[in-house]
């Protein structure tokens, strides 16, 4: 999709950066429909293989844009953010006064000990983990299997590959934003050896080894590519993976 024209600058101001959903999903064309097939498919997994009066956590939950899509079958919905880009300012306006929608504002893993053993029917972390210091990420991946009855549904992107090396490009030329690579580490990047290239949120992130580590804590009931069905991970811009408690 186009990038929103920016606010003209007043002079020795710069211009205004637009904000994460006006980059993401607030225009038709590509990347809305990339960003948005996450929910769609968070959406149909609730559907399929979840009942009503769901008890739901959602880890890296931004202004909820998740609960707005699985909401008929959630009785109680607890959203947990860094409140990046004001995030969790925006869901606490929206759902202001809706029974049963909590928000809170956490970074560290010890904020999901507030919550029993199995408290939750469905947990999810939708384009979040990747955005984890590695350091933390077992530490929140062990909280998540203690507190999941039920299913478990992330989301990540794949920066792997011919997928990785596509993206990257339409990001540089089209978007202007892409990550910093070097050319090492774009060529490393491309033929999938995450190892040489310095992680940094997206950059380097590595779906396989996110996988291994669920599947230690979880059984894994399925990895999927998005947006486009039938597609194998490895040919997707996006990692779908839904697991349930051991």
């Amino acid at each position: 999709m186009p990038e929103q024209e920016p606010t003209p600058a007043t002079p020795g101001q710069e211009a205004a950066k637009p904000g994460y959903n006006e980059r993401l999903f607030d225009a038709a064309g590509l990347r809305s429909f990339y960003h948005l097939a996450r929910f769609k498919w968070a959406e149909e997994q609730v559907r399929t293989h979840c009942g009503n009066g769901l008890k739901v956590l959602e880890l890296g939950c931004f202004d909820g844009r998740l609960f707005d899509h699985i909401r008929p079958q959630v009785a109680d919905y607890v959203g947990i953010d860094a409140n990046w880009e004001g995030g969790l300012d925006l869901a606490r306006r929206k759902y202001a006064g809706v029974a049963g929608a909590t928000f809170l504002e956490a970074t560290d893993p010890k904020a999901l000990r507030a919550f029993a053993d199995r408290e939750f029917d469905v947990t999810a972390s939708l384009e979040t983990l990747e955005h984890l210091p590695p350091e933390l990420l077992p530490a929140f991946l062990d909280e998540l299997a203690r507190v999941t009855a039920g299913q478990l549904l992330v989301t990540v992107p794949n920066e792997l590959g011919p997928v990785f090396l596509a993206k990257y490009l339409l990001k540089r030329l089209r978007y202007g934003d892409a990550d910093d690579y070097s050319v090492k580490e774009a060529v490393a990047a491309t033929l999938g050896q995450t190892h040489k290239v310095r992680r940094c949120e997206h950059k380097g992130f590595d779906y396989r080894q996110l996988i291994g580590a669920i599947g230690a804590r979880f059984n894994i009931a399925s990895i999927e590519g998005l947006p486009f069905a039938g597609l194998p991970p490895l040919l997707s811009p996006t990692v779908a993976i839904r697991a349930v408690p051991k």
